[in-house]
């Protein structure tokens, strides 16, 4: 009891009561306590970093906010001022990533609430360049991450190029070693082969982690990393033999100098190459510390992941402040009612209304809590590979890859189509710039193709799932040490059940959409094999038969991997959680997630005979159900996920819930609202331009 009490005590520290007003209906009927919900996927240390880096924003005259959009150049040249302003703080050491791997994953989302240029600025400049170094570099190559570290050069990550993109085995920058001289040469062979979407690259960067063709002796030995010099830190002038510049204005993250280089024979040391996986030695034989080459590349796939990953969380911020804003405004935005009724009714009590916005609700905290997981994973990962001790690091890579090849996808769609549910859940106002819902949707359109185009990267995942479900009978637990494919345990006699439901309690009863879902995963698993056997026993070829068995087979069959997965984790996430009022309200939130991903896949599951009779429809009517349970607590829900009303700039999300004050304010303070037009008389003496035909 001392215990929660100070716990408790350091939550009301950082945040404080929410202002009184017109949400204060809804904050009353809520069945748990806001604050402590918050802990289900942070800590006091995550909520206390988080705390440190907005107090210090806002406190900040570079971290104010403009009400009109800025030119390009100011919005690039403003977001670098910031980056390195925030990076000088150094709130997330690696000593406490160390300590507290959480803490990567709490300060990028600190980030990623103000403002998410910002967020991915700072990651690619720093972070992410580091880590590749770590990942894939030896001792000669850590004075570039001391050198990053102290900001006296910049990195990006330069992987995609103009004609090429998810087939990484095409791509056509080549880095030729020279015994001779113990130098690469770099070359571009043309536009097409220029490295481009390249992160910081456009303005600002001076290194790249270059991926290339590495040939020696005449034979190539396929994608390899280089850390290449780009421009000159001191004057930030491209070197003699780069070609580098910014691809322009783009539909969203405009704070973000994405970039095009192209090398033309430019020479490089042999130590620029990171072949702690696998280089050439001076004489330019080829050598690697794996005798099966795909260890060496489920190795490589263990710290490639890292962006998908990362992503995984990205999504999720974009669609938690989404749905903090038109769930709040769904609150106050009051329309129509019963007749004679004294008032009207919030649109939020309207069942079309919830069932637009909160199944997205649930799926924010599924995400939340599993991305969070992910990160953490992948944090020990990382660090495990460093150190060095990691007995099992090529099959957790192999497996890593496979599941954020699915999770990826899952969470940029999840939060692409809830994202415009919320806008167009806000009406017109949700139109508004100031609404802020526009540029969350713009911003994650990106995560939908980079790092890997959604529905290229699925197969990803199917390709290791077919690999795995044709040895499904000599599996154990090294094929999968994160524990996703739990699903093929006694999967023959699974696959003969038939669904028991007979109630609407029964389809959205946790246990048994877990049931359901691991049934769906396995029949989708031997649905795919089958259909790609069947292709082959028509004459066609491994890269017909993949091609051809897709739609309706593969696809899902990641999509449903990924979702049982995220799922089962939420589920188990909910049921461990130690405050009793909190654990209820989650598990609705699983009862109200996995219903609503099921009833998008009813077709699969009749097809496949799971599902008879009315049991689809029990499962809509619960899905119904689901929401209207959560509906009473749905203001609270929002306001655990709710950044500080600086970060969330919302007209219509504020803390408050005076959204119409607010919107007043907006649009009659905005520059040049209520001013005549300099160009005036183009309105009154129209005839001057256009001669009248009138």
């Amino acid at each position: 009891m001392e215990k929660q009490q100070a716990i408790d005590e350091q939550l009301r520290k950082y945040f404080p009561d929410l202002p009184s007003g017109p949400l204060d209906n809804y904050r009353k009927k809520a069945s748990f306590d806001w604050r402590r919900m918050k802990l289900v996927y942070d800590s006091l240390n995550t909520i206390k970093l988080k705390h440190d880096v907005w107090s210090f924003m806002e406190g900040h005259p570079l971290f104010k906010h403009t009400e009109a959009t800025r030119e390009l150049d100011d919005e690039r040249h403003i977001t670098t001022k910031r980056m390195y302003t925030i990076y000088n703080e150094q709130f997330l050491r690696f000593e406490k990533i160390a300590e507290d791997p959480k803490a990567f994953q709490a300060e990028s989302e600190a980030l990623f609430m103000f403002d998410s240029s910002l967020a991915v600025k700072v990651s690619l400049t720093f972070r992410m360049f580091s880590n590749a170094i770590q990942g894939n570099g030896k001792g000669h190559h850590y004075h570039l991450i001391e050198d990053v570290e102290k900001a006296k050069i910049g990195g990006c990550f330069a992987l995609t190029e103009v004609s090429h993109g998810s087939n990484a085995k095409g791509m056509r920058t080549t880095a030729t070693y020279v015994p001779e001289k113990r130098q690469f040469v770099m070359h571009s062979a043309d536009f097409e082969a220029a490295k481009c979407w390249v992160g910081s690259l456009g303005k600002c960067a001076t290194h790249a982690i270059v991926y290339a063709m590495l040939i020696s002796k005449g034979k190539n030995h396929g994608l390899h990393t280089f850390v290449v010099p780009i421009r000159d830190p001191k004057t930030l002038k491209p070197y003699p033999g780069v070609i580098v510049g910014d691809l322009g204005e783009k539909i969203g993250l405009n704070g973000v100098d994405n970039g095009f280089v192209m090398f033309n024979n430019y020479h490089l040391p042999k130590e620029a190459a990171l072949d702690k996986l696998g280089g050439v030695n001076d004489a330019g034989d080829y050598e690697t510390p794996f005798r099966d080459p795909n260890k060496r590349f489920g190795a490589a796939l263990g710290i490639l992941s890292g962006g998908r990953v990362h992503i995984t969380s990205i999504s999720t911020c974009y669609l938690q402040k989404a749905i903090v804003i038109a769930i709040r405004y769904s609150a106050v935005r009051k329309q129509f009612g019963p007749e004679n009724a004294a008032e009207e009714t919030p649109v939020l009590e309207y069942q079309q209304q919830q069932i637009r916005l909160l199944p997205y609700l649930a799926a924010t905290y599924a995400m939340k809590i599993f991305s969070v997981w992910l990160s953490f994973t992948h944090i020990n990962m990382a660090i495990s590979n460093f150190m060095g001790d990691d007995k099992n690091a090529a099959a957790r890579g192999i497996e890593l890859h496979a599941l954020s090849s699915a999770v990826k996808p899952l969470f940029g769609w999840t939060s692409r189509d809830g994202i415009q549910n919320c806008r167009e859940s806000c009406g017109g106002h949700g139109y508004l710039k100031a609404a802020a819902i526009g540029d969350l949707r713009n911003d994650n359109d990106a995560n939908c193709t980079y790092e890997g185009e959604n529905s290229l990267l699925l197969q990803q995942s199917s390709n290791w799932l077919l690999n795995v479900w044709a040895r499904r009978n000599t599996l154990t637990p090294d094929d999968s040490p994160l524990n996703s494919l739990q699903f093929l345990d006694n999967v023959d006699q699974l696959l003969k059940e038939k669904c028991s439901w007979k109630t609407v309690e029964d389809a959205v009863d946790p246990t048994n959409l877990i049931k359901t879902y691991k049934w769906l995963t396995a029949y989708m698993l031997k649905m795919t094999s089958e259909k790609v056997a069947a292709l082959k026993s028509q004459g066609k070829d491994n890269f017909a038969a993949k091609n051809e068995s897709q739609t309706f087979n593969a696809v899902t069959l990641s999509i449903v991997y990924g979702e049982n997965y995220v799922l089962n984790h939420f589920y188990k996430s909910a049921v461990e959680y130690n405050d009793v009022n909190c654990r209820v309200v989650l598990l609705k939130l699983v009862s109200l997630y996995g219903a609503f991903l099921l009833e998008k896949h009813l077709a699969t599951l009749y097809i496949g005979g799971y599902l008879s009779g009315q049991q689809g429809a029990l499962v809509r009517e619960g899905l119904v159900r689901a929401c209207a349970a959560v509906t009473p607590d749905a203001v609270a829900l929002a306001d655990t996920l709710a950044p500080p009303d600086f970060c969330l700039k919302s007209v219509l999300g504020m803390a408050d819930g005076e959204a119409y004050k607010h919107i007043q304010s907006s649009v009659m303070t905005y520059p040049g609202s209520m001013t005549r037009p300099e160009w005036w008389r183009d309105v009154v003496y129209w005839q001057s331009y256009a001669p009248s035909k009138l």
